[in-house]
């Protein structure tokens, strides 16, 4: 994925900043359950499972940071700006 622009304007939404990261967070066509997935949800037997219940992403560059949060892994609309 292209490095992201962290200096790119503040009311820019994730979506136009983070571009393909977005799809590789969401497991781009990989189950939560597999392993290879970054934002994992496994089964760990006996009735109990194990997830990422959320997900941060941080631009860091000379010319500025950027850092968005979602507490919904998966819904492209659930994307906050923190810095």
């Amino acid at each position: 994925a292209p490095r992201p622009a962290p200096g790119a304007g503040p009311d820019m939404p994730a979506g136009a900043v983070w571009g393909a990261w977005l799809p590789l967070v969401d497991g781009d066509g990989l189950a939560r359950a597999d392993h290879r997935a970054l934002l994992p949800l496994l089964d760990l037997g006996d009735g109990r499972v194990w997830g990422t219940t959320s997900v941060s992403l941080v631009a860091l560059a000379p010319g500025g940071v950027r850092y968005d949060f979602s507490a919904t892994p998966g819904d492209p609309a659930a994307w906050t700006r923190v810095l």
